[in-house]
């Protein structure tokens, strides 16, 4: 959906199973769209296989958990927006001028793996953008994980499979909109 329509002159070149990649170009910026599948081998691999090919600059679109109450996270709960702390510093400037460009809300938090993630320091846990970003840095790749809150483990709260395909498109226009910001 997202190479259908956000890509210019997107093609699909390479399929295996449920893993698709699409190449095409944003605002005359060239872009490969990947889906990932399930985890965080799926997403380094890519990484590897990106790096192979050339590429400087990575971002993932994931869901992610709030594990506290949303007074505690600076008013992050269900539904929100969030950019990743920790990895490329000029691709978080850019993103954060997209978003208020084209009126995105995102906030920027410290996501911890969910292995690690312990409620009074961390809002935000997540299985994928912790190993993403120490992977980026030894490849030497800027990196930028942009998540979408779809549950608190805290309360048990969920959003429905509607409201998360939303969420994720409201990330994904973030992403093409940073990526385009050169």
């Amino acid at each position: 959906m997202l190479a259908a329509h956000h890509l210019e002159y997107s093609a699909l070149v390479y399929e295996l199973g449920d893993v698709l990649v699409f190449s095409g170009s944003y605002k005359d910026v060239p872009i490969a769209l990947a889906s990932t599948g399930f985890g965080c081998g799926a997403v380094l691999s890519y990484l590897c296989e990106l790096k192979k090919l050339g590429a400087r600059e990575v971002a993932y679109i994931g869901g992610c958990a709030s594990t506290t109450d949303k007074a505690a996270t600076g008013n992050v709960g269900l539904r929100s927006v969030v950019l990743a702390a920790g990895g490329s510093q000029n691709m978080l400037n850019r993103a954060i001028r997209a978003a208020r460009q084209f009126g995105i809300v995102a906030t920027i938090q410290k996501v911890m793996p969910q292995e690690g993630a312990n409620p009074e320091e961390s809002c935000i846990i997540d299985g994928v953008t912790g190993s993403l970003y120490e992977r980026a840095i030894t490849d030497g790749i800027e990196a930028l994980s942009i998540l979408t809150v779809s549950e608190n483990t805290k309360t048990g709260e969920k959003i429905e499979e509607h409201e998360k395909q939303s969420r994720f498109y409201a990330a994904a226009r973030l992403v093409f909109e940073t990526l385009a910001l050169q």
